[in-house]
């Protein structure tokens, strides 16, 4: 086996040593990132409780608040023009 050769084979061993490397330390990563996850942490059990409430206000009221005849705008407000905008540059 001449030099060129055992430098081939040297430097062919040595890139499956860092794809195994890199692929074991990426794993490990990915491993570790699962395990310290706070949305797939184990979940604390806790004792649940039902909580009722009674509501003293009258049953006629609107969806959106009482029916004393306030309103409720989105929008401007006063005199403020609606501003729009185009993709022209």
């Amino acid at each position: 086996m001449t030099r060129i050769e055992k430098a081939r084979r040297r430097v062919t061993v040595a890139r499956y040593a860092i794809g195994i490397t890199a692929a074991a330390a990426l794993a490990g990563f990915a491993a570790v990132a699962r395990v310290t996850h706070p949305g797939t942490a184990q979940r604390v059990a806790t004792a649940r409780t039902t909580v009722t409430t009674t509501s003293t206000s009258d049953d006629n009221s609107t969806f959106f608040g009482d029916d004393s005849g306030s309103s409720s705008n989105i929008g401007p407000s006063g005199s403020a023009q609606a501003q729009v905008q185009s993709g022209a540059s």
